[in-house]
């Protein structure tokens, strides 16, 4: 896991403050269904996510996640952080500081969920 001490922050809506990201806490991915993942801000706070889906750029995987206590009404905020699984199944979140990666991912996701909208509209 790398240090994150860079001050800009990616987001897909508006909202001023993405957590920075310290560590994952391993095990505590709990209720499958929701695919709740909980992170550690750099002071320590425990903010959960709900885990959307992965997309690959260039060879490396990004999770897109969503605040878990988001109300379906709301703007979906969506935040990006680069993905690894190691052999044992742990998982680690890092932010994306290359804004270039960022912005191919972004593109990415968007399209992602247009493509899954159209779907969603076609099925009713």
């Amino acid at each position: 896991m790398s240090d994150h001490d860079h001050d800009h922050d990616h987001e897909n809506e508006n909202e001023n403050e993405e957590p920075e990201l310290d560590e994952v806490e391993d095990g505590e991915e709990e209720e499958e269904d929701d695919d709740i993942v909980i992170l550690s801000d750099a002071e320590g706070n425990e903010q959960e996510y709900q885990f959307l889906a992965i997309v690959e750029v260039e060879d490396e995987q990004y999770a897109l996640l969503t605040p878990a206590d988001a109300e379906e009404d709301d703007a979906t905020e969506i935040f990006i952080f680069r993905y690894e699984q190691d052999e044992d199944g742990g998982e680690s979140f890092s932010d994306v500081e290359d804004e270039e990666t960022f912005k191919k991912v972004q593109a990415q996701a968007e399209a992602l969920f247009a493509a899954e909208d159209d779907e969603e509209d076609d099925a009713v």
